[in-house]
């Protein structure tokens, strides 16, 4: 038996070591023919009132998820009102329904395990629901009260505004940002609906009338498609969505066309550049006004795209990254818009040293596929990541549900998937060519540079005629203040010399530096905070602050030209914005006032009786004196301490005599007329003489 088997295993056992042999080249490696990709058809239904509904079952959990996308966007800001979209689209959430706050309703949510959320970006807007299946009802209820009846009560106003002014004060902290951000106000013009920024101004313009106009302008139903897909019959659903939504009154307004983009968009060639002294890299982003989705050479743009820059085989990468080891991240991107021109870029990082190398060699590879086109072998590769990478768009109903309704959005064809996936698989090398002669002109790109330009290999200029781009940040306007008349002036001196006086006179004026220790108590949305700080003036422009939480120690320094700030071995460079904000607050200092108020430089003027609490100030600092003492009682000013430029006011009070100068030991400081830290001083050092090498950020060992 075991003679007779055994031929059986061995022939076995040898056609299985076959069948493994491995390839000889990964050339000789044969596929089968993509599978192609089967979309669920929606269930699609339209309200008497409009609004457009979209429905797809999917009961493999007990979970629901709805959408609302509305014709709106930012892109119809009122000019001067940048922001105005974004606000309406946060606070109605935050702020809740007529019916229902937004505080009540963040409770119920999470009593059910269920979020709805709302917003606006530049084209669109709406609201999400995610649920359980049994508590549909309670879902559709409130998003169907949040689209029809937000509240806009103006304490969420006034929260949506502070994280706006906070966005803007922090965005010039991420490089890559800056660039592709410039890069699109350069192609659009920075005051188009494009372009433009919100600002400090543009956000302190926005009023609750603004919102509640903006609100009933553009949510109607006939704007709105909704959706849902999860576990339900729909036709069960479909009566449940004409109960939430049928009395839902239509607005009757005309359908808004997006704003046009200007001809002039078509015409931005040139060099841009931003000096930006604190880069470790610098980057290139280089383009020009491109298409729409619809255009009849996207499908051969999108191919072309995929072979420059648009993955790890692309010509980009292989040979700028790769080859030549210029970049970490080099690539090429087709944005196509869907109802209006978007842009085609090329963009690359590299050292400093070699920024002017990394433009000339990604320019080289534009120029060789719109000379010689693309090999056959590149196409199909091309074409294959496309194809394949389709599959990840729709692996999941809530993707499937959300295409359907961009498509009815945008007024594209149901079936766009099906054409757009055949345009991919006809796309020719002479199309590829076409295309490639079309967009791939250096010459009449707009060439934004982004970097340490002193370190650069050699001068900007050297490439062409360079525009400088001003990324700086406008601050908030200011109330006016007159020119001091002689008579105004002389009062303000008169104030502060008395001021002088009362604080400590000729001692107050040998004070060279001061610690301070105290006990404070921070306003943070999360609740009071507990600290212990020390901080150390000294009057020639320098400070260190140790700060004690229950989350360890923090340091912040400045030696009078940077700023730096450490906690446990981690210590960073803070960047200029807020080392501007230090050299003012040094400024500011009450001590460093009386001392330099009569110096060259300084302006002081009396502006009369005034109540502590009157309306607001400019960026001058209104210092108020009571007239009985003498001492500073209030500072009023604009300032940055922990975020965006905002009105504060010092207030001090309890003034003990430490050597002969007089220091409030009580300071309380509001930030837009709300306590955002109390002090109480309980340790004053006059002159501790502290080692001017504390000031400087420490170097690693």
């Amino acid at each position: 038996m075991r003679i007779r088997t055994l031929p059986f295993f061995v022939i076995l056992f040898a056609l299985a070591a076959a069948a493994q042999e491995p390839a000889a080249s990964y050339k000789s490696l044969k596929y089968p023919p993509l599978n192609q990709i089967t979309v669920p058809e929606p269930v699609r239904f339209e309200l008497p009132n409009g609004m457009v509904v979209y429905l797809i079952e999917d009961h493999e959990l007990p979970k629901i998820t709805l959408h609302a996308t509305v014709r709106v966007g930012s892109r119809w800001d009122p000019v001067g009102k940048t922001g105005l979209a974004a606000i309406t689209g946060t606070v109605m959430r935050t702020g809740g329904s007529t019916t229902q706050s937004g505080d009540q309703l963040d409770e119920e949510l999470d009593r059910l395990g269920a979020s709805v959320e709302t917003g606006i970006s530049e084209e669109s807007g709406g609201a999400f629901a995610s649920l359980l299946k049994e508590d549909l009802d309670r879902g559709l209820a409130i998003m169907a009260d949040l689209l029809q009846h937000p509240a806009f009560p103006q304490d969420k106003i006034d929260l949506a505004k502070i994280a706006a002014r906070d966005s803007i004060a922090r965005r010039n902290d991420d490089p890559n940002r800056i660039a592709f951000r410039e890069f699109n106000r350069v192609i659009f013009g920075k005051d188009s609906a494009y372009g433009r920024m919100t600002e400090y101004a543009t956000i302190d313009s926005i009023t609750r009338d603004d919102m509640v106009a903006f609100h009933k302008r553009f949510f109607q139903p006939e704007t709105t498609i909704f959706g849902a897909e999860g576990d339900f019959n729909a036709a069960e659903m479909r009566a449940k969505i004409e109960k939430a939504f049928g009395g839902w009154a239509s607005g009757g307004g005309a359908k808004l066309e997006p704003p046009a983009v200007d001809d002039a968009a078509r015409n931005r060639a040139g060099f841009y550049s931003i000096d930006k002294d604190n880069m470790e890299q610098s980057w290139v982003v280089m383009g020009m006004l491109a298409g729409r989705r619809d255009d009849p050479d996207y499908c051969a743009l999108q191919v072309m795209n995929e072979i420059l820059g648009g993955g790890f085989a692309s010509r980009l990468f292989s040979n700028v990254r790769s080859a030549q080891g210029l970049a970490y991240a080099v690539f090429s991107n087709a944005a196509a818009g869907w109802d209006r021109p978007g842009t085609f870029l090329v963009g690359g990082s590299t050292k400093p040293q070699t920024t002017l190398k990394i433009y000339r060699s990604m320019r080289e590879q534009l120029e060789k596929l719109a000379s010689n086109g693309a090999t056959a072998d590149e196409i199909a590769r091309a074409k294959d990541g496309i194809l394949k990478g389709m599959a990840f768009d729709f692996d999941s109903t809530a993707k499937i549900l959300t295409r359907m309704m961009n498509y009815e959005y945008y007024g594209y064809p149901r079936d766009y998937l099906q054409r757009y996936r055949a345009g991919i698989e006809k796309v020719t090398a002479a199309q590829v060519a076409e295309v490639a002669g079309k967009y791939l002109k250096p010459a009449q790109f707009a060439v934004v540079i982004l970097g340490k330009e002193k370190a650069y290999e050699g001068p900007l200029s050297s490439l062409g005629a360079v525009a400088a781009i001003d990324i700086s940040i406008p601050q908030p306007k200011q109330e006016a203040v007159a020119a001091a008349s002689p008579e105004a002036a002389a009062r303000g001196k008169e104030l502060m010399l008395a001021a002088r006086a009362a604080m400590g006179g000729k001692e107050l004026m040998k004070v060279k530096d001061v610690t301070i220790s105290a006990d404070a108590v921070m306003s943070t949305p999360q609740g009071d905070v507990s600290l212990k700080t020390e901080s150390t003036m000294n009057l020639s422009g320098k400070m260190l602050n140790k700060i004690q939480s229950a989350m360890g120690e923090m340091t912040v320094g400045f030696d009078g030209q940077a700023g730096w700030m450490g906690m446990g071995n981690q210590t960073r460079q803070m960047p200029a914005s807020q080392t501007g904000e230090l050299n003012a607050a040094m400024f500011r200092q009450s001590i460093a006032l009386l001392q330099n108020f009569d110096k060259p430089g300084y302006t002081v003027q009396a502006l009369g009786p005034a109540q502590i609490g009157e309306p607001a100030s400019s960026l001058q600092i209104k210092v108020f004196i009571e007239p009985s003492t003498n001492l500073i009682l209030m500072k009023r000013y604009t300032a940055a301490l922990m975020g965006p430029p905002t009105e504060t006011e010092e207030f001090y009070s309890d003034y003990r005599d430490i050597k002969g100068v007089k220091m409030p030991f009580r300071i309380v400081t509001k930030q837009g007329g709300k306590v955002g830290a109390d002090m109480t001083v309980t340790d004053v050092k006059m002159n501790p003489g502290v080692p001017e090498a504390w000031y400087k950020i420490p170097t690693s060992k």
